[in-house]
């Protein structure tokens, strides 16, 4: 235990000595701050000089110019990064260093987009290790924790990227991962942390916003996770596909009317056959049937429709398309009602969720409910049951879900990290 302690000290001492070494580099190669530095350090001996008698100023000159250099070493460290210290602080408060007593250097530190990314060197300290105690680590540094890993495929280099945990949240947040849990898909960031759904506990999903809210991007996100993850996905667009043009090959497209209406039906029969191979193995839901000895697993299906309001509009329609529309709503009211047994999931975008666009009873079968700005409170009860969506701000792709979450969904690009 004594010699543990003398390390962290020394470590204490070492890691003092680096931050006056940056404090001098950094004064010693920028012309502005050495000039400041310079004025500063001349400010107590010219006042000492001005304020105190010269038979006195004699007297006391070895104490002035031990306080002097002092003030002269001194300052040196407000020019230095002193986050390394406070670091320190931070990871000291949890213990968090290695066998040797050594806690992670601070090698840089950046802000962009209200997300903070810090950059340590780290020996001794496993990456498995930063994100088991992931916890510690937002208490300590008072943050949400978005990734931690290697940074530039070094070993001894960790990349920790988190936002205050107090504050406002960032506005751009790369997409991570997605979830290897079976069927929870990760929308983004919120104040209490990482925002994500199970589609397995809540199985159908509404999401609404004006355009230029961020929904085609988080809908796309979305798909891209659930399609990652096997999902055998149907997704229906009139406008020709131009916002998923990178994940037609994934789904299976829907695009006349009697493309929808087939799809559709092929959808409610699965829901049948999947329903009697529970019944006949004497089990509830097909989650359980897939865990059964011997069988074949049913993969999960979603059903995807964007601008749903103008699919399912009947306002200024003929009496055909009326009929279309009707047999359209009855296959979702089925799907809505009896999916979640059969792994079956609907989700429904729309620029509005008013009673003429997309009818209650469907509505009230969706219990994930996302929107985006509302211009007036009674388009958010509209869609939330809470007026709340027209306070939110006018930032592209912040949402606020009908659980009350306020969250900012991560920004989207197929593959993540990369630009289509």
């Amino acid at each position: 235990m004594t010699n543990l302690t003398s390390t962290k000290i020394g470590t204490f001492i070492y890691y003092i000595i680096n931050t006056f070494s940056d404090g001098v580099h950094r004064i010693a190669s920028s012309p502005p701050k050495a000039f400041l530095y310079f004025v500063l350090t001349l400010l107590a001996p010219v006042l000492q000089i001005i304020s105190v008698p010269p038979n006195l100023l004699l007297a006391l000159l070895p104490l002035y110019a031990f306080i002097d250099v002092l003030l002269t070493v001194m300052l040196v460290f407000p020019f230095s990064d002193l986050h390394r210290l406070s670091t320190l602080y931070n990871f000291s408060t949890i213990n968090f260093c290695n066998s040797a007593g050594a806690c992670p250097w601070l090698v840089s530190r950046s802000i962009s987009d209200g997300v903070i990314t810090y950059i340590f060197h780290c020996r001794g300290i496993s990456l498995d290790l930063w994100r088991e105690r992931q916890k510690d680590l937002e208490a300590a540094f008072d943050c949400h924790v978005l990734s931690i890993d290697y940074s530039d495929g070094s070993d001894t280099l960790i990349e920790f990227r988190a936002f205050p945990a107090k504050g406002s949240l960032p506005t751009k947040i790369p997409a991570p991962n997605f979830s290897p849990d079976d069927f929870v898909v990760k929308l983004g960031i919120s104040y209490a942390g990482e925002y994500s759904i199970n589609f397995n506990s809540l199985p159908h999903m509404l999401i609404a916003g004006a355009t230029g809210g961020g929904k085609t991007i988080l809908s796309r996100w979305i798909i891209y996770q659930i399609v990652n993850k096997g999902a055998f996905t149907y997704l229906v667009d009139q406008k020709g596909y131009v916002d998923y043009r990178d994940l037609r090959e994934d789904c299976r497209c829907l695009d006349t009317n009697e493309e929808i209406l087939d799809g559709l039906q092929s959808v409610v029969d699965e829901i049948a056959r999947r329903m009697e191979l529970c019944r006949s193995a004497w089990i509830s839901k097909i989650s359980d049937y897939n865990v059964l000895p011997g069988v074949e697993p049913q993969p999960p299906i979603f059903v995807v429709i964007d601008e749903a309001n103008c699919l399912l509009a009947p306002t200024g329609k003929s009496k055909v398309e009326k009929d279309f529309i009707a047999q359209v709503v009855q296959h979702l009211l089925t799907i809505t009602r009896l999916g979640r047994a059969a792994h079956v999931h609907l989700i429904c975008i729309c620029q509005r969720s008013d009673v003429g666009s997309i009818p209650g009873a469907l509505k009230a079968n969706m219990e994930i409910r996302i929107t985006s700005h509302c211009a007036d409170k009674e388009s958010s009860m509209t869609i939330l049951g809470t007026g709340d969506a027209a306070n939110l701000p006018k930032i592209p792709g912040r949402f606020l879900s009908s659980d009350g979450t306020e969250f900012q969904a991560y920004n989207f690009s197929c593959p993540p990290g990369k630009n289509l």
